[in-house]
């Protein structure tokens, strides 16, 4: 695949630049799209550290999902007790300000306490899981709207016939794994809405295309068996120098809408770390990949929501898992370093609803 240079991010530049004057002047092509909540991922030491960040959660924010509290390491230190005191402190901000949240996430292979990685049956396995769900979507039912039941549960390059990632829970409880976390999610909550959520759908290579092909077949197995499922997440950790193929992701929208479930964005950012150092033409060339990729989208059916992986670049997870050759930082976000908005930002609100 032909990487991104600096003069093919200038000139993308260009163009973005004179799309969003355009777009943001005409008020009328505005209000014909439908709008789409805006929000993004709290993490609660930034959150309690920094008054900043706060505000900028609540100037921003229609939506706010707590990054890392609703998981088991966090809520599950050890078998026998939960500790919410991170995600409750993060619910009480978000209803305190009158907005939504996604909850994040019920089973994920990941981010485990190393109490539960000692599992060696299924029956073991099972109670766990169904007492893990049951205590969390019971505690916040009527005020987590929305839960990532189950989190990347798709094999990162799909072979033939290994459909699924290799976890703990894949290992002792097979395929069913999803079906009872989403079974389980159900029965506590019926009004809650249920989320598959998984990344990489949005490349031209044929390991995507079977991704895709994978979410599909499991959103599909698991409503022919009448398991409630409503609505794939999408995580879009976007590559700066990967282009989108626009045309397996349009036809991915279609083939969900078929189903009848929604796509909601759930962890939206952009992976810089191969562009040019300089701060604006990398600016420019995530607000032009993030313009695509959502117009993409849109042209299909507006998602239920616009989430990103944390709001401003001060705090992100791409300096450490994607670091650069050169000193220069990662531009990842909406909101620079010091919280002053970027093109990014301009592009999200050209979806987002109307301010209350």
């Amino acid at each position: 695949m032909k990487p991104i240079t600096k003069r093919d991010a200038l000139a993308g530049a260009a163009a973005l630049a004179a799309g969003l004057a355009a777009a943001l002047a005409s008020k009328p092509a505005a209000a014909a799209r439908p709008a789409i909540p805006l929000g993004s991922a709290a993490e609660i030491g930034s959150y309690r550290s920094d008054p900043r960040y706060r505000a900028a959660l609540a100037q921003y924010c229609d939506v706010i999902v707590p990054m890392n509290d609703l998981k088991w390491e966090a809520l599950r230190h050890d078998r026998a007790r939960f500790d919410f005191s991170g995600a409750d402190e993060l619910v009480d901000f978000a209803l305190a300000g009158g907005k939504a949240l996604r909850g994040h996430t019920l089973l994920w292979g990941e981010a485990l306490p190393p109490w539960a990685k000692t599992m060696t049956t299924r029956r073991e396995a099972e109670r766990e899981l169904v007492r893990h769900i049951e205590t969390v979507v019971d505690r916040y039912k009527g005020r987590i709207a929305t839960w990532d039941v189950v989190n990347e549960a798709i094999a990162f390059d799909p072979k033939p016939g290994e459909p699924y990632r290799d976890t703990i829970w894949r290992r002792l409880l097979g395929p069913e794994h999803i079906e009872i976390a989403f079974r389980a999610a159900a029965r506590v909550d019926p009004g809650a809405r249920l989320v598959l959520n998984d990344f990489n759908f949005e490349e031209p290579h044929p390991g995507v295309a079977a991704r895709r092909q994978i979410a599909i077949d499991i959103i599909r197995k698991l409503k022919d068996k009448g398991v409630p499922i409503h609505g794939l997440g999408m995580q879009a950790h976007l590559y700066a120098e990967n282009p989108i193929d626009r045309h397996g992701l349009l036809q991915f929208m279609l083939d969900l809408g078929k189903l009848d479930v929604d796509v909601e964005i759930t962890e939206l950012d952009v992976i810089d770390w191969k562009l040019p150092a300089d701060a604006m033409t990398r600016d420019r060339a995530a607000a032009s990949l993030v313009s695509t990729y959502l117009q993409t989208i849109v042209e299909a059916r507006p998602p239920r929501a616009i989430v990103t992986w944390g709001l401003s670049d001060r705090y992100t997870w791409i300096n450490e898992t994607f670091p650069r050759k050169d000193a220069a930082a990662a531009r990842p976000l909406p909101l620079d370093a010091d919280y002053k908005p970027k093109l990014m930002l301009h592009v999200l609100q050209r979806y987002r609803r109307a301010a209350a």
